[in-house]
């Protein structure tokens, strides 16, 4: 295994949130609608020849979610691997709490709150980069 040396280029942290913000809204938000799809119901029995359309698709919607809940659980472990950050990503795009709610609960004032929100999307972009090969962290040029 081959690690690839750290990029040392200056992140771009405006255009890197936005990044992050776009992944929640639009894959995280897909995941999670994947990931609570009903559970098919039980097999009923029939003297009707097998359909074997029908039985993929099934299995297909069953592989689908089991995957999209693989997906949610690396982003949980992502996002628990962020130390005092946690807290700041969590609130914003799990929670899908407004910035004066985030500083209400944790306490901080609003510049305190955005830089550290700014950080840990920088933080978990670099983690999904290295780890899931996503392309969130943007540089400067």
């Amino acid at each position: 295994m081959r690690l690839d040396p750290p990029d040392n280029r200056e992140v771009d942290y405006s255009k890197t949130r936005n990044n992050v913000t776009n992944w929640f809204d639009t894959e995280y938000s897909k995941y999670q609608r994947l990931a609570n799809i009903p559970e098919i119901s039980s097999v009923r029995m029939s003297l009707a020849p097998k359909s074997t359309v029908h039985a993929n698709g099934i299995e297909d919607l069953t592989v689908t979610r089991a995957n999209a809940k693989q997906v949610l659980e690396f982003v949980e472990a992502v996002i628990n691997s962020l130390g005092d950050y946690k807290p700041f990503l969590e609130a914003r795009y799990i929670k899908k709490l407004q910035a004066w709610q985030i500083e209400e609960r944790l306490g901080f004032g609003h510049s305190q709150t955005q830089n550290r929100i700014r950080k840990a999307c920088a933080l978990f972009a670099q983690t999904m980069d290295m780890t899931a090969g996503t392309r969130l962290t943007a540089y400067k040029d």
